[in-house]
């Protein structure tokens, strides 16, 4: 097991961290999923695992992320509050503890009527504000969702996600949903991938006018794609906007290399943006990073 919590290490230390995901397989085949977090181990800090990704029943990320963690990588556990009610959620906490897993985010989640099982039930039991609470106050006193004790109270360090955007009348809305989620205990939060990085500095902007730097830690995500294809895809997923200039940069240029040009822009002034600790890169649909990493000079290597 893992002695020292890296990430919270690293992030309350000040240092840049540099995370990736990655996604179990709809299958229980565990071996290319292991290969391709060797293959971006040297380039991140953490690897997360997302949960039943796009709605579709997958490989337990709680296994995925045990296997990861004992070959020397750790793991950051997505929780998706769509398919949990609270007894499952800590199920999972409890499993995640046993572990040694001690880094958690928790999430919504996308619909099930977009997944492989749309007639499935959404869980709909908490929400991520009671679920964060709930799990601070685990981590804190000890206390399961009920109030029931248990000793010792396992140790999380609790993230969950933001949308770095919003119009001006959302603006407060917006502020006053993230400081809700700050109150309740989260620690981190990870910011939706964005290709819109002016409404981001705006929204930060915000974010530091209130302070809220101090009190957790953001960190940036991109969502890497090298077709339009892969663009059109992201346009129709709730929680992403692409400006019209990044699609007519892709039609008029090289796919790819354009593609590369502007997550490498993306980074760039992420990295410049008051109150950003981290880049998280969303490796849906590709399983390397080293590239990216290394020309946005996120790690330096020999």
């Amino acid at each position: 097991m893992i002695a020292v919590n890296r990430l919270k290490t690293l992030l309350n230390a000040g240092y840049f961290v540099v995370s990736a995901e990655l996604t179990p397989p709809r299958h229980y085949k565990i071996k290319p999923l292991i290969s391709k977090a060797e293959k971006i181990a040297d380039y991140v800090d953490v690897v997360h695992l997302n949960d039943n990704a796009l709605s579709q029943a997958r490989l337990s990320n709680v296994v995925a992320a045990h296997l990861i963690q004992q070959i020397g990588i750790e793991p950051v556990v997505q929780l998706t509050l769509r398919h949990k009610n609270r007894i499952a959620l800590q199920s999972d906490l409890l499993g995640l503890a046993a572990l040694g897993i001690r880094n958690v985010m928790i999430l919504g989640g996308y619909p099930c009527s977009i997944g492989s099982d749309p007639e499935a039930k959404e869980a709909n039991d908490i929400s991520a504000i009671d679920a964060i609470a709930a799990i601070h106050n685990l981590t804190t006193y000890g206390k399961m969702f009920n109030g029931d004790a248990i000793a010792p109270a396992p140790d999380f360090y609790i993230g969950t996600i933001a949308l770095p955007y919003a119009t001006p009348d959302k603006l407060d809305e917006s502020m006053a949903l993230l400081e809700a989620k700050i109150a309740r205990g989260a620690r981190y939060i990870q910011l939706q991938a964005t290709f819109d990085l002016t409404a981001m500095q705006q929204w930060m902007a915000e974010v530091v006018k209130r302070g809220l730097h101090q009190r957790v830690h953001f960190i940036g995500a991109v969502f890497p794609f090298s077709s339009w294809k892969g663009l059109e895809f992201l346009q129709k997923m709730p929680g992403f906007y692409i400006p019209n200039e990044v699609v007519e940069r892709i039609r008029r240029g090289d796919c790819k290399s354009e593609s590369l040009k502007i997550t490498l822009e993306l980074i760039e002034g992420m990295q410049a943006i008051e109150g950003i600790r981290g880049i998280h890169l969303r490796l849906i649909g590709s399983s390397d990073c080293s590239q990216i990493v290394q020309l946005a000079g996120l790690r330096q290597f020999a």
